[in-house]
């Protein structure tokens, strides 16, 4: 399977566990100059930035090595613009990153809860 296909089955995966868990979508793909959001997701007073790395498998390194100091300043960046264009400023924020396996088969999904800062 194409690696950009292999990427948006594993957002549509990680979309589904947040959704399971009473999650609201607030927006997916979030683009800006500063940088993108995969997953933008709320859950009462708090807002979510989610960074999905999805991956065939672990045998070379975990998918969350990709989200490197860089990846997560822009991310940052992005989120900082979202919460002021939606006037979220008193919302609490966590940053996730959602680790999707075997997207094609049998996925297995790791959410790691405030990966950063």
């Amino acid at each position: 399977m194409e690696k950009r296909l292999i990427g948006k089955l594993g957002e549509k995966l990680a979309c589904k566990w947040y959704t399971d868990r009473k999650y609201k979508l607030l927006d997916i793909n979030y683009r800006t100059r500063l940088g993108e959001i995969d997953i933008i997701a709320m859950k009462k007073k708090e807002i979510v930035f989610i960074e999905v790395k999805t991956r065939k498998n672990a045998n070379f390194y975990e998918a969350k090595e990709a989200v490197t100091f860089s990846k997560q300043t822009k991310i940052k960046a992005a989120a900082a613009q979202y919460l002021a264009e939606n006037d979220f400023e008193d919302f609490n924020v966590r940053f996730d990153v959602a680790e999707v396996y075997h997207p094609e088969n049998n996925p297995v999904i790791n959410i790691i809860e405030n990966a950063f800062e």
